[in-house]
């Protein structure tokens, strides 16, 4: 199975390619992201992208997160 994210700049273009895929033998499903879930995907990605391989102690980190 193979996922692709389209993003589109108006709703009327969103509609039309939502209704073109549906009708296309081969697709299981036809959805739209929320800002949520838009913002779930770009983190996961920074996370990963930052990732080093080291891991850190967690009360140090939420420590300095707090300022302390």
């Amino acid at each position: 199975m193979e996922t692709i994210v389209i993003q589109s700049n108006n709703k009327t273009t969103s509609k039309y390619l939502k209704k073109l895929l549906k009708e296309l033998n081969g697709i299981e499903s036809v959805s739209t992201l929320s800002t949520s879930d838009k913002e779930d995907i770009a983190m996961i990605n920074a996370i990963n992208k930052g990732r080093k391989g080291d891991y850190i102690d967690t009360d140090v980190f939420l420590k300095k997160l707090k300022g302390k």
